[in-house]
């Protein structure tokens, strides 16, 4: 047998062992997804009587704490599953965006992956301050005025629930940052809905948090690569 008979005997061989061969089987991978709402009564909120920029931030706001739909859905919280052996969840190429709009903070609640950093953006012609109040990670605690529109943080570095709060418009611009480790981490639409994709098989513990309601835990099963619900309706704080 030639060199070249050897060869292709070869390919033909290794190529015939792997469609022989015993193929590896992938995990199977669920989805959760469900709606938050309020039970009873909403806490009752005052609107914001604004002291200060009323040019760019209006005379009174209702603040943007509690969130509901029509049917009580609850808008911003947030929905965890713990402990799930899965996904990592990756770094963005480039950084989220926080935005400061109309003396608003963009968006109400935002995820941040660990090891991330995030660009605070100030797009009104005035001063405000970014100031956090992490456990965990590095405090922020600084001014951005018009001629300074962005500020880059430094980098989450571990899991957490921090508040931010501009102190110049205090009591009107408030937020928060989920520093989250894995994806599967999820923050309720307008009408309190949220899905959470790619969930390996498995029981687990998930986490459903809001700012204004009282934390629940609940447990979930994925089976068989199927859709788990998760329907859940939070008291406000007593």
């Amino acid at each position: 047998m030639n060199r070249n008979m050897k060869r292709a005997g070869f390919v033909v061989g290794a190529f015939g062992s792997f469609i022989l061969g015993v193929v590896p089987v992938l995990a199977a991978e669920g989805s959760l997804s469900g709606e938050i709402k309020l039970s009873g009564s909403a806490p009752e909120l005052k609107k914001i009587e604004v002291t200060k920029d009323q040019e760019v931030c209006g005379k009174d706001r209702m603040p943007e704490t509690l969130l509901l739909s029509k049917s009580k859905g609850v808008a911003n919280a947030v929905v965890i599953i713990k402990d799930v052996k899965g996904k990592k969840l990756d770094v963005p190429a480039k950084n989220l965006e926080f935005t400061q709009k109309e003396c608003r903070f963009v968006p109400h609640v935002l995820t941040i992956p660990v090891g991330a950093a995030i660009d605070i953006l100030n797009k009104d012609p005035i001063t405000h301050n970014i100031h956090t109040f992490p456990i965990e990670n590095a405090p922020i605690n600084k001014a951005q005025p018009k001629s300074l529109p962005k500020i880059t943080s430094p980098k989450f570095e571990v899991p957490e629930i921090i508040k931010v709060q501009c102190d110049i418009h205090r009591g009107l611009m408030s937020a928060w940052f989920v520093v989250a480790d894995n994806p599967y981490t999820a923050v309720t639409d307008a009408d309190g809905r949220f899905k959470i994709a790619a969930i390996p098989d498995g029981t687990y513990k998930v986490e459903i948090w809001h700012e204004l309601l009282m934390k629940q835990t609940k447990e979930i099963t994925i089976k068989g690569g199927q859709e788990a619900k998760l329907d859940v309706a939070l008291e406000a704080k007593k």
